[in-house]
């Protein structure tokens, strides 16, 4: 089958394969919690071409979408033919979503609504549930809330068709400067998720001051080293979180859903086709961190 794997000494290297063994060998039993689907459609993130071989194991992937084939003995959930969205949990293992096939476990997927096609629903995993335990931990989400960005201009007209009240360049340092002086204790909640994403960047250490005093809360996705050691410990200051995102997410995954499908939204997608070109030219435009739109691998 057609697969997406770590290759080369340090297993770092992205490569596409057409003759990749199936992730569930003849005559080998599925997990009683599993499922094997046939991939419709998977997405990317950062995470899939920063992790090695080590840590990642061979398959790259998580965000999934397809059409369940076999379910393991203990699901009672789902059933072949069922249309699903979520995520692999590929750590360790030979096969993540980027494949034609793929094992999930039951409690990281959720039935693909109707209103989402497979190209947009495989886009929800990772980016969408983060977002979503995220506001969960600061103080959110809530309804009427503000939205604020910082962008470079380019990107402004798609941030402002997301409803984003006010934006800053944050190449423009006395911009930025500006306004941090202007905003200072204002904010309920700060949702990092640039800080040490591979670009320099450094808002941890000077945005928290935007935080209302005793009550607002920052919440990060990434940080530096010491941060990590310290969320780790438990030992971040007070008014600060860090989200590693957490497991048995079928709930969210529904709940995601149906939030897009209430607003009328859906996901700005960038589709590859799933070869070597399209692979490439993927992980090309994801490493540039100037993308637009989730890139999405269409395996039709």
């Amino acid at each position: 089958m057609r697969a997406v794997i770590r290759t080369g000494l340090l297993g770092t290297t992205i490569s596409f394969s057409d003759d990749q063994p199936h992730p569930l060998p003849d005559g080998a039993a599925l997990k009683p919690t599993a499922l094997i689907i046939k991939v419709k459609a998977a997405a990317i993130n950062p995470v899939d071409y920063k992790l090695p071989r080590m840590a990642g194991g061979k398959g790259v992937g998580f965000d999934v979408s397809g059409v369940v084939e076999k379910v393991g003995s203990g699901v009672s959930d789902f059933a072949a033919g069922d249309e699903v969205f979520g995520r692999v949990t590929p750590l360790g293992s030979k096969c993540g979503s980027l494949a034609d096939y793929a094992i999930v476990e039951m409690e990281e997927v959720a039935k693909k609504p109707v209103y989402l096609s497979f190209d947009e629903a495989a886009a929800l995993g990772v980016a969408y549930l983060t977002g979503f335990q995220s506001l969960g931990k600061g103080n959110g989400p809530a309804e009427g809330a503000v939205s604020l960005g910082s962008s470079l201009p380019p990107q402004w007209e798609m941030a402002k068709n997301a409803d984003v009240l006010e934006l800053v360049d944050y190449s423009d340092a006395d911009a930025l400067k500006k306004f941090k002086e202007e905003n200072a204790g204002k904010f309920d909640c700060i949702y990092d998720t640039a800080t040490a994403s591979g670009g320099g960047e450094d808002y941890e250490s000077t945005f928290p001051t935007l935080l209302k005093e005793g009550t607002g809360e920052y919440v990060q996705i990434n940080g530096k080293p010491m941060t990590l050691v310290k969320a780790a410990a438990g030992k971040l200051p007070k008014q600060r979180n860090f989200v590693m995102l957490q497991p048995k997410t079928t709930g969210q995954l529904e709940e995601v859903a149906s939030l897009l499908e209430k607003g009328g939204m859906k996901p700005h997608l960038n589709i590859k086709s799933f070869d070597e070109k399209g692979v490439d030219e993927g992980f090309e435009a994801l490493k540039s961190r100037r993308t637009k739109g989730k890139i999405v691998f269409s395996m039709d």
